[in-house]
């Protein structure tokens, strides 16, 4: 078992120990990750099993896109500098290597489609990841 807590965490678990790939999205609310991604991203700490040594994480080695969208028309402004800041740290510590962040202004639901740039370089990245490159 990967974490004490019997949830259908325990679904995902096998499933991210399997992928070569694994994508994050978000949208930024309050200046950071969605509470629903954070709690995400606390329990994959689960991952890491019964060792000390974080080589040994289920993530370690595995290629990583983030996706995150906000509200606000600047990165700074919104908080997603915070979000990926934060991605930075966890995949520096496992270490996974971040292949890709796609993120953009969208401020209502599908808006972000209307962007090219942005749905261009979430293109990409799915192609690199789907790779394996």
């Amino acid at each position: 078992m990967d974490c004490v807590i019997e949830d259908d965490m325990q679904i995902l678990y096998p499933k991210l120990r399997e992928a070569d790939a694994v994508v994050y999205a978000s949208p930024i609310y309050w200046f950071t990750v969605s509470a629903q991604m954070k709690l995400f991203m606390d329990r994959c700490y689960g991952l890491g099993g019964d060792s000390d040594e974080i080589e040994y994480h289920a993530l370690a080695g595995k290629r990583i896109g983030i996706v995150l969208t906000y509200g606000g028309d600047d990165p700074f402004d919104s908080g997603a500098v915070n979000a990926i800041r934060t991605f930075q740290d966890m995949f520096n510590y496992i270490p996974a290597e971040i292949a890709g962040i796609v993120y953009g202004y969208a401020s209502d639901a599908g808006k972000i489609r209307q962007n090219q740039e942005v749905m261009k370089e979430a293109y990409e990245l799915g192609r690199e990841l789907g790779s394996g490159a």
